[in-house]
């Protein structure tokens, strides 16, 4: 631990990416990473590739056989000096709920995120991310930015209502350029109805939500906002802390210190993470 730095109570990521999909760290340099920064755990979340019919270049070879072999090799390596977790992100696509399912019995998972990052529409399935201006354009598809702000929400209804996965990944994800609210604002009535709405699912389905730190790094604000978060507490949500790791930067100790800091001001005083697919409840 570094000079002047903060000791906390419990230590490691539940969401992190390496090169088995599309992170920049093999699973041993996470690994080595996450034992050099004195963590107690460390999940590997990965991305799931799509399927045959939405396949894109950007998935092509994520989740191989080689890489989940090379995972459990790890697991075993390393299980004196750190306790790894094999998770998985899957994306959620309507019409895919039996797919995923039969794919998800294919592994042990310990922890399943539910995700999504394209949107289904006339035009295909549109990316989320795709830079600012085409954000625009994709939701001209949907006829304005509200209808497509509120098809991204139905989607994230339709995957808590799956009932497939244990947390739901960066919740607003929708939000990623409207950093000045300028796009939209969030304490409209009909934006905080679908949020609310989507947290009442994931309340009645007995899930997690997760603080994801992506959002400071590309929008100046975690996902979920904080008064989503507030919101989740006053239903007694469990929350998840991901980093959402994908390059070596990402692994900081000041960014768990953050997710922490960001749990409390919303109001909890414990978070959630998972062993074999059962919810463990921690202190902070």
């Amino acid at each position: 631990m570094g000079k002047g730095e903060e000791e906390i109570k419990m230590k490691g990521s539940t969401h992190n990416h390496s090169t088995g999909s599309d992170g920049k760290l093999t699973p041993e340099q996470l690994i080595k990473k996450a034992i050099e920064l004195g963590w107690d755990y460390v999940y590997f979340t990965d991305h799931y590739f799509l399927p045959k019919e939405i396949h894109s270049d950007y998935h092509k070879g994520f989740f191989s056989k080689g890489y989940i072999k090379e995972v459990k090799k790890l697991k075993e390596k390393y299980k004196d000096k750190i306790e790894i977790c094999f998770g998985v992100e899957f994306d959620w696509f309507d019409g895919y709920k039996n797919w995923i399912k039969k794919e998800i019995k294919k592994q042990d998972y310990e922890y399943i995120i539910g995700s999504i990052h394209k949107i289904p529409s006339r035009k295909g399935y549109l990316e989320i991310e795709p830079g600012r201006e085409k954000w625009i354009k994709n939701a001209e598809v949907f006829g304005g930015i509200k209808e497509y702000v509120q098809e991204y929400y139905k989607q994230i209804k339709n995957l808590v209502n799956s009932g497939l996965f244990d947390s739901v990944g960066h919740l607003d994800y929708i939000k990623v350029y409207n950093k000045k609210q300028d796009l939209f604002k969030e304490d409209l009535d009909w934006y905080k109805k679908e949020v609310l709405e989507t947290l009442d699912l994931i309340k009645q389905h007995k899930m997690a939500l997760e603080i994801n730190h992506g959002g400071i790094r590309k929008h100046g604000e975690q996902f979920p906002s904080t008064w989503v978060l507030k919101e989740a507490r006053k239903r007694n949500i469990p929350i998840t802390l991901g980093i959402d790791s994908h390059w070596q930067e990402h692994f900081d100790n000041k960014i768990i210190k953050e997710l922490i800091d960001i749990a409390k001001h919303a109001g909890y005083n414990s978070v959630v993470r998972f062993k074999n697919r059962k919810m463990i409840k921690e202190k902070l």
